[in-house]
């Protein structure tokens, strides 16, 4: 039994501790344990207490121990491309995030950061991380100030040392923010192990403290620079040379600011580029400017993208937008395809049926000889111009003959409702095509753009994407996109094309005015991209601003900041786009054909009626019939 109090806790019950109340509650990720002794007589301490430690605890089932030993890979020499392939980025977006380490020195611990920083490390630093000290100096407080100092400078924040002082095990930690100090990694007495509930050993604090819950006003480098709607900036009247963030995702970083509470200092690349990877190996932009350390985090439009994360550390992604291809306008409409371009094929195609069909009727009626009752049923008597009062009517003139029975009298006005119809829709669409004399006909598919041998300008994170699905295409990468979309706004046939986010169609829309071009697009999205924030390798920022996004993505405020700038040049856009002249689709004109459709129906249901009264001579009926064909119509 373990001796009540504080006094002769053993770091062995303060490790079960741990394991059972946190790594096997917390993770269902494999605990490693690694050890770094430097004498032989270490090395046998830090083999009894990890036995020890995992007889008493590994019983309950809760986690797999994964055991290390401390072998330092110096070089990659043996290994082959494959295995190289397979290391973990440098990012540390992937990696075991857990750990228990046993250091007995400071030499010890050198040890351990050659571990953490050798090439391939399998390491998330921005984990939670148990360090088992078990060193024999007076002053054991010295070395950890070390070791926490250099442990900040590699982003290590989630540490907790349990150092064995006394009898008790204490623990010790560090806070990088408070009041009036930034970057700090002095050590500070965090708990110490002891009784709690049922005479058992434990901590009545969480095992790792929150340590971004407030920044205390500490400052953050961001490197971003204008691009609306997504970040807008504003020069600040009350402070010299100060600027104001504002836009979709500026709201976002601002929002996370107030809740983390820290300063943002921007930093604006006056090149505006994202960064790419040269064939060299170097790197170029704000891209250079994060793995360099010169920045903490960057957001501008960034797209998702398995080359960035490998370099940069990403966020979760917390909104997303549709990207369009953005294609030459076309050249101007020739004279026959304004003529035509008011119906598409399939409404050409109906009209040029049912006109076959009344001229293909009107001519077995004249040229085959039928009874006389049945021409007079369908023409009507004395009507001997049946094929110029089809045309009259389709092309608006007046109808030459007005049949007096109802049959002839319903077929009559089912065409003259068609025509109505039809007759004023293609008219209003061609007074819209004739008058705007720079209409132009656009393509409609990829393929065709494909065909077309247009050059794709796009940014370094869709070619990848680009490459994969189309190897043929030829493909320019640019760190901008402006000078692409003007020569598509102001040039007839510029032979590119550009792959965008939708809403940055819409700006350069928008920002070009009512007297411009608008800029053409497919009318179907090509992908959907994901929006993410990019910040320093294992950087101890990403679980806080990850858990603070999803919050406001579930809350809806990410969603309220995305219509605060899109909603009016969406609108906009939109009105615009349906103010233009557009092909009239079957689905529109489904209202008349629909009307035609029931007049026909009763065209059928007249004349069989007509056909019973002349056959059983029905008085009633055949008055019936005479009263309709005097008075309707």
């Amino acid at each position: 039994m373990l001796p009540s109090g504080m006094q002769n806790v053993s770091l062995v019950y303060a490790l079960v501790w741990a394991i059972d109340h946190y790594y096997g509650r917390s993770t269902s990720t494999a605990l490693a344990v690694v050890k770094f002794p430097t004498s032989r007589a270490s090395r046998g301490h830090h083999n009894d207490l990890i036995d020890e430690a995992l007889a008493r605890s590994a019983g309950s089932g809760r986690i797999q121990f994964q055991l290390e030993d401390d072998r330092i890979e110096t070089s990659l020499g043996g290994t082959n491309a494959t295995d190289e392939i397979d290391l973990p980025p440098p990012s540390g977006v992937t990696g075991r995030p857990i750990a228990i380490w046993f250091l007995d020195s400071l030499r010890s611990y050198f040890r351990l950061e050659m571990y953490l920083n050798q090439l391939g490390s399998p390491y998330k630093r921005n984990g939670n991380f148990l360090l088992i000290y078990t060193g024999l100096e007076a002053q054991p407080m010295e070395s950890i100030k070390i070791m926490f100092r250099r442990l900040l400078n590699m982003y290590v924040l989630n540490v907790s040392v349990f150092l064995q002082s006394d009898g008790s095990v204490q623990v010790y930690t560090y806070y990088p923010y408070g009041p009036h100090r930034c970057q700090s990694s002095l050590p500070v007495f965090y708990t110490a192990f002891q009784e709690v509930d049922g005479g058992v050993v434990g901590l009545t604090k969480p095992l790792f403290p929150s340590k971004l819950a407030n920044m205390h006003g500490c400052q953050l480098v961001a490197a971003t620079f204008e691009h609306r709607p997504y970040v807008i900036l504003e020069d600040d009247p009350q402070q010299e040379g100060g600027r104001i963030l504002h836009g979709i995702e500026g709201r976002i970083v601002n929002t996370l600011a107030e809740r983390m509470n820290f300063s943002l200092k921007l930093v604006e690349p006056k090149n505006k580029d994202r960064g790419q990877i040269r064939q060299d190996g170097n790197y170029t932009g704000i891209l250079k400017m994060i793995v360099d350390g010169e920045a903490n985090l960057t957001f501008v439009c960034f797209m998702y993208s398995k080359a960035r994360s490998d370099l940069m550390l990403p966020s979760v992604s917390y909104i997303s937008f549709p990207i369009v291809l953005c294609i030459p306008t076309g050249g101007p409409m020739t004279p026959l395809e304004r003529l035509t371009r008011p119906f598409r094929y399939i409404i050409w195609s109906c009209i040029l049926v049912s006109l076959s069909l009344g001229l293909l009727l009107i001519g077995l009626l004249r040229l085959r000889q039928p009874p006389r009752a049945l021409r007079h049923l369908v023409l009507g008597r004395a009507n001997h111009r049946a094929c110029l009062g089809l045309w009259n009517v389709l092309l608006g003139n007046m109808a030459l003959y007005h049949p007096r029975r109802n049959f002839a009298r319903y077929l009559l006005l089912m065409w003259l409702f068609k025509t109505l119809i039809l007759r004023a829709a293609y008219t209003g669409q061609l007074y819209l095509l004739l008058q705007d004399v720079e209409t132009r006909a656009p393509l409609q598919e990829l393929s065709q753009v494909v065909a077309q041998g247009y050059v794709f300008h796009m940014l370094p994170a869709l070619q990848s994407v680009f490459r994969d699905s189309m190897p043929t295409t030829r493909i320019r990468v640019v760190t901008s996109h402006e000078p692409s979309l003007l020569r598509l706004r102001d040039e007839d046939d510029p032979a590119i094309a550009v792959p965008l986010l939708q809403p940055t169609v819409y700006q350069f829309d928008y920002r070009s005015g009512p007297n411009q071009n608008h800029l053409a697009v497919l009318p179907v999205p090509l992908m959907t991209a994901p929006l993410t924030m990019y910040m320093r390798p294992h950087s101890y920022l990403k679980r806080r601003i990850d858990r603070l996004l999803m919050a406001m993505m579930s809350s809806g405020i990410v969603f309220r900041f995305r219509n605060m700038y899109l909603d009016r040049i969406e609108r906009i856009a939109k009105r615009r786009r349906s103010i233009e002249p557009q092909p009239l689709t079957l689905w529109r004109l489904s209202g008349i054909f629909a009307c035609c459709g029931a007049l026909q129906l009763l065209a059928v249901l007249v004349f069989g009626l007509e056909l019973l009264a002349a056959a059983t001579g029905h008085p009633q009926l055949r008055r019936a019939l005479s009263f309709l064909n005097g008075f309707i119509a």
